[in-house]
């Protein structure tokens, strides 16, 4: 049973037993039907019925309230209890701070041994990279998350009350003011009929799992909903009686909370009414204040006269309700519908009461449940708005704010997604100036950023729910599990959804290393995950440092594995949660436990001065890392060396790092990872072998590797930079010039592709074969280094061991002067060099054809020889091909400069042959033309030769043999070649492929066909014509723009006419 249904059974108790006490008093009866025995001060019916003197009610009612005033005195032995009469609010407020625990100190031990000290290992861990975020109690870390609960006291931060309402006072208070507007408006009426005597506070409980009961009348069904509040039926029955008695100009006029308790004061006798203690104090909260006395009251005048005096009673009730009435008529301050004077000064009470008010839609049964009238008493409350100054977006504030206290306190997951939506709805809420101006009048005092700031109502319940929540998620691993992982993903929500902009050094210092294009979510999840991991390092740290004490281990052993527990929960419970919002969530939580944990092990390396459980602690070590990198493994979805291959991409531009050093930036920065790595493993402290240097060596060459294969993956293949091979067509004079052409266009590369082309170009590609040259180059120096570093590691061991033998008269080992090869653990670096040569080909096959058959595609392929030869010789484009080769030999590395120019030779005869036979209908040929031709192939010979200072003149002959035999084959008489080409296509086989342009043959039926289709001659037309019926070049335009499919027959259906004719 909760705090306030366990509170009304003992107010139940008690009012059954003062009834009893005083129904029966020495056989004098006392009419009880119009006393609030809720307000009978029990030790003065005690003493009547003790003395025999006659019950008097308001005087009961006096002492009750007097009594209230003086705190509750308990039985006790002790002569010195006492209480004081005057004021304890000018005493000054209690102590904030709890009083510090007493530590049991540990008995002294006989022999202490000084390995280690738990203090320093404990200060050192907390001062690494911030973990203490500002908190100078480390105890705090291991408070339970209820007492924080219980610790941190919500509340909006509206002005105090000055007088003596308790919660009580309020609810009653709002409940009279929902009453009367109700009445005023005309929704319910009172009569005299006698209402039924069920408790009313057991009418207004229905559980929601009971069958409702028809629709009510409209006045029944507001009076059920008033049942919802938990006031007495004496209180009640004196309420509606009081405001039975309203008058019309009253209901008529503007109705606010002072002129309600006036009308309740002097509508009914002063016997009749017990609880005028509780009018004259609303009414003295507001209507005395510091500036009333611009309005002509007295500073004499005091409202609780009305208690004092009752003989001038009428006359003091007239005067207070006079100056109300002055104050209403003050000037409208933003001149809104219904404003009034205690819209804006009494809002401090009127917030309060209309809380109180939205506190019924609770259902009291079932603790963070809404009752099912919810909605409906959302709308009835909407009725006192007039009354309190309520607008839209107070109302949404409010119950928001009564929403989350709730949650709070019950941790109902219902009420946090009501609140979270009540929260989206106050941020997109936007109303008149005028109304906005009004709602941000009320001032709330909130303590925030270390000060205290006045702000609006709204912003103060906004940064509250904030702030609380976060408190909660900043540390997460403490308040959250399995069990309440859906109210840790609402309450992540709710705190996005109420998230402010807010300036603090701590945090900036934490978004070091996050985009500079982060959104606001995104670095509000990152500070969450930095702040929960570094108070679960904390706690980890704690505790291992206490449970090693007792189980005589290393704190480092336990903190491993105990931070591995943490990575595990934040993996499996939060990230899946946090990546929704900031998919760098998980690798964050994760690379910071790394960290923490590796400064925490360096720190005790440092200190380090035996070998005393080691081995126990590099295992534990090992066990962690492996755990991190798993998961950071999964987490990148499985792509290996995803981390180093994103930490490079801003080197990744392919840009010579200097006019002399021609090699790309980031394997500078892949090399001194990779030296950090070795001068680290050698000036460690421990004991080395060759278990750990195959581990370097292994991490070496994964690390290589990763680069090589991201080299690799930019590459496309180089059969996507060769054209289309046109339709084949025999030689003919177009019989109709103004004839409609096919058009044949070539096949434009994917987009995707097209992209990555635009990321290889010649100067790029240069500067990657220098990278990978540099990189094997570089690899033979670390391999030396590394073996010198490990003779004289291993030649200082066995000095030591020498000199420790001889000190303790031992006998040298056998071993000790003989050095244990190592030759074999570097192999695993003959990998990355066959990757590297791998590499470097593929690019090298890559370069000269992008020069050739991509950038001079238009210039060259689709321009030399075009319609005739005397008109586009080959010296127009030597230029061009000068000026590529002037390219690469300003970048390429000398090591590596033959070879592309020799790539780049090979593609420009591929291309002259690709033009001789892949022409396209444009290009025909003369006997007489092959003179020319012959030619310019020695004019770009001897460009490459370039008199004894380029290519070998025996390579550049070898490479244009081919070139050569097929210019040869011009010469020939076509009835020549036609004999050849019968005679290779009996010899071809079925299903032939069309062979490349490197693997020509001069005697192989394609070059023999293709050679016939471009040659000008009558005799190979009609051939053609008639063995493989090909359609006439002067049928097709071959105007190099887009592709567009050809229905001529395919060459593989040709050779088999051919052959099957003859």
């Amino acid at each position: 049973m909760d705090s306030a249904a366990l509170l009304e059974v003992y107010r139940r108790d008690r009012r059954a037993l003062l009834g009893f006490i005083l129904s029966s008093a020495g056989g004098r009866g006392v009419d009880l039907s119009r006393v609030d025995l809720d307000a009978v001060s029990a030790d003065y019916a005690l003493g009547c019925v003790a003395s025999g003197v006659q019950f008097d009610a308001s005087e009961a009612t006096r002492r009750y309230f007097d009594e209230r005033r003086y705190p509750i005195m308990m039985g006790s032995p002790s002569v010195n209890s006492y209480f004081l009469l005057s004021r304890p609010e000018f005493s000054g407020s209690p102590p904030n701070k709890a009083a510090p625990d007493i530590v049991p100190q540990a008995p002294a031990e006989e022999n202490p041994t000084p390995i280690r000290e738990p203090v320093d290992f404990f200060r050192a861990a907390i001062n690494i990279l911030g973990t203490d975020n500002g908190t100078k109690d480390v105890s705090l870390a291991d408070i339970y998350p209820k007492q924080v609960n219980k610790m941190d006291i919500l509340s909006l931060g509206l002005s105090k009350l000055s007088t003596e309402l308790s919660d009580d006072d309020i609810r009653e208070t709002a409940y009279e003011v929902l009453l009367a507007s109700l009445f005023v408006s005309g929704k319910i009426l009172f009569s005299e009929e006698k209402k039924e005597k069920k408790p009313k506070f057991l009418k207004g409980l229905r559980s929601k799992t009971e069958v409702s009961s028809p629709s009510p009348q409209p006045e029944n069904h507001y009076a059920h909903l008033l049942d919802l509040i938990r006031i007495s039926e004496s209180m009640d029955t004196l309420t509606r009686r009081a405001l039975r008695h309203m008058s019309l100009r009253v209901v008529q006029g503007q109705l606010d909370v002072p002129c309600i308790s006036l009308q309740l004061l002097s509508s009914v006798g002063k016997s009749d009414f017990p609880t005028e203690r509780l009018r004259a104090n609303v009414l003295e909260e507001l209507l005395l204040f510091p500036g009333s006395r611009e309005y002509g009251m007295s500073e004499t005048l005091r409202i609780d006269w009305v208690v004092r005096v009752p003989d001038g009673r009428v006359e003091v009730l007239t005067i207070i309700e006079r100056y109300n009435a002055r104050l209403c008529e003050a000037p409208k301050k933003f001149n809104l519908k219904g404003e009034t004077y205690h819209w804006i000064q009494s809002y401090h009470l009127n917030f309060r009461l209309y809380e109180k008010l939205l506190c019924i839609v609770f259902d009291i049964l079932e603790d963070g449940q809404l009752v099912e009238e919810a909605d409906e008493i959302l709308e009835t409350v909407k009725l006192t708005w007039t009354i309190l100054g309520i607008t839209q977006k107070l109302h949404d504030t409010l119950y928001a704010w009564v929403l989350f206290k709730k949650f709070a306190e019950t941790g109902e997951i219902l009420l946090l997604r009501h609140t979270c939506l009540q929260t989206q709805k106050l941020r997109l809420h936007n109303d008149a100036k005028e109304i906005e101006l009004y709602t941000n009048s009320f001032v709330c005092s909130v303590e925030a950023c270390g000060r205290n700031m006045a702000l609006s109502l709204v912003d103060s319940a906004i940064l509250k729910i904030n702030k609380w929540c976060r408190g909660q998620l900043e540390n997460y691993h403490a308040y959250f599990n399995k069990v309440n992982n859906s109210i840790f993903e609402g309450m992540l929500n709710l705190v996005v959804i109420s998230e402010t902009s807010r300036s603090d050094d701590d945090e900036k210092a934490m978004l070091i290393g996050t985009p500079l294009d982060a959104t606001q979510e995104s670095t509000l999840i990152h500070i969450l995950v930095v702040r929960s991991i570094q108070a679960a390092y904390k706690h980890a740290l704690i505790s291992s440092d206490c449970q090693s004490k007792a189980e005589f281990k290393h704190p480092l052993i336990i903190l491993a594995n105990q931070l591995k527990l943490v990575a595990e929960k934040e993996c499996t419970m939060f990230s899946p949660t946090l990546c929704k919002r900031y998919p760098e969530a998980g690798r964050v939580a994760l690379v910071l436990l790394h960290l923490l944990y590796g400064q925490q092990l360096e720190l005790f390396l440092e200190r380090m001065d035996n070998s005393e459980n080691l081995k126990e602690i590099l295992a534990a070590t090992n066990n962690f890392e492996l755990c991190v990198a798993k998961k950071l493994y999964l987490m990148n979805e499985g792509a290996v060396g995803s981390l180093l291959s994103k930490y490079l991409k801003p080197y990744m531009d392919w840009e010579p790092l200097s006019a002399h050093e021609r090699h790309a930036t980031s394997v500078v920065e892949v090399f001194r990872i990779v030296e950090e790595a070795i001068e680290q493993f050698f000036n460690s402290s421990l004991p080395l072998n060759t278990v750990h240097l195959r581990s370097l060596l292994i991490g070496i060459t994964s690390s290589l590797q990763v680069y090589l294969h991201h080299m690799e993956n930019q590459q496309v293949p180089r059969a996507t930079l060769l054209p289309s091979a046109p339709v084949l067509t025999r030689y003919a004079e177009s019989v109709n010039p103004f004839a409609k052409r096919k058009l044949i266009v070539p096949i434009v590369p994917e987009e995707k592709v097209a992209n990555k082309l635009n990321n290889l170009t010649v100067p790029k590609l240069c500067v990657k074969l220098n990278t990978l040259q540099f990189i094997r180059d570089q690899l033979d120096n670390i391999e030396e280094g590394i073996k010198q570093s490990w003779v004289s590691v291993q030649s200082a061991v066995g000095l030591l061991d020498y000199l420790s033998c001889i000190a303790s008269g031992r006998t040298l080992p056998k071993n000790l002067s003989s050095e244990e090869s190592i030759d074999e653990l570097f192999t695993i670096f003959d990998d990355v060099r066959r990757t590297a040569v791998s590499t470097t080909d593929t690019i090298l096959n890559f370069i000269g054809t992008r020069a050739v058959f991509w950038d001079m595609r238009d210039s060259f392929l689709f321009s030399l020889y075009r319609a005739s030869v005397e008109s586009l010789r080959m010296e127009m484009f030597i230029p061009t091909i000068d000026q590529v080769l002037d390219q690469v030999c300003d970048l390429i590395v000398d090591a590596l400069r033959d070879q592309v120019v020799l790539r780049v030779f090979q593609a420009c005869m591929e291309g002259l042959i690709w033009i001789l036979l892949d022409g396209g209908p444009s290009r025909a040929f003369l006997e007489t033309d092959v003179d020319l031709m012959q030619q310019d192939l020695a004019m770009i010979k001897d460009l490459f030769i370039a008199d004894g200072q380029g290519l070998p003149l025996d390579l550049v002959e070898k490479e244009a043999r081919l070139t050569h035999q097929i210019l040869d084959l011009f010469v020939l008489k076509a009835d020549t070649i036609i004999d050849m080409l019968i005679n290779a296509s009996d010899q071809l086989p079925h299903h032939l492929e069309l062979t490349t342009t490197r693997r020509r043959n001069v005697h192989d039926a394609h070059t023999l066909l293709r050679v016939l289709c471009h040659k000008k001659d009558k005799t190979a037309s009609t051939f053609l014509k008639i063995q493989y019926h090909l359609p006439r070049s002067s049928d097709y335009d071959d105007i190099p723009t887009k592709n567009a499919p050809s229905k001529a027959p395919m060459f593989s259906d040709m050779l088999k006419i051919g052959t099957g004719t003859n």
